[in-house]
């Protein structure tokens, strides 16, 4: 119930403190998935390289998406290569990005999708979606349709920050959308990238 919640106890916390006065930036610290390899006896260790580099990327752009600073704690890299290497990858992808609004329909069988977005200062958008079901090594990830309303772009990329690749997606732009109509969203968040973004 508390990780569900989260995102509300962050707003909660930035109302409370700007009441107070705060003008300051925000910022999290110690977020950190142990492996067994790792134990702690006050933290839970049942988390894999796998899913905790999940967990993290999860918690990188929640963050980011409420402007707060994320600020991991990480064990020595050879230790958890997998999350290391996508937090390396989302530290470049989501580098000076902004919180914002982007409009969207989606139609899919998963019931708990979770999605935050953000600008670029070239002027591109960033969205990033993910199944917030628990963590999996192997998630195949279930077709989904996604809706733009009010929003044109040249072109879209879908960003793999754990495997490490990017490929340019199948879009139809419609008089007033552009619709994305089989992206495998996944338990870890896939970033999509529009490229020269307007709206009307």
């Amino acid at each position: 119930n508390y990780w569900e919640n989260y995102p509300e106890y962050i707003e909660e916390i930035k109302t409370v403190a700007a009441s107070n006065g705060f003008k300051g930036e925000f910022m999290t610290e110690e977020m950190l998935w142990r492996t067994p390899d790792m134990p702690h006896e006050t933290e839970p260790d049942r988390f894999t390289d796998i899913s905790a580099a999940k967990y993290y990327a999860r918690a990188i752009i929640i963050h980011l998406g409420h402007n707060v600073a994320p600020g991991l704690a990480l064990p020595p890299d050879d230790d958890m290569p997998r999350a290391y290497s996508i937090i390396q990858a989302l530290s470049t992808i989501m580098a000076g990005a902004k919180p914002a609004d982007l409009s969207v329909a989606i139609e899919s069988e998963l019931e708990n999708i979770k999605y935050y977005s953000f600008d670029l200062s070239n002027g591109d958008k960033l969205l990033a979606i993910w199944s917030d079901d628990t963590a999996v090594d192997n998630d195949p990830g279930v077709s989904t349709i996604l809706k733009f309303e009010g929003y044109f772009a040249q072109n879209v990329i879908a960003i793999d920050a754990l495997e490490g690749i990017q490929q340019e997606l199948i879009i139809e732009i419609q008089p007033d959308n552009i619709l994305i109509p089989h992206l495998l969203v996944k338990d870890y968040p896939i970033i999509l990238q529009f490229t020269d973004a307007t709206s009307p």
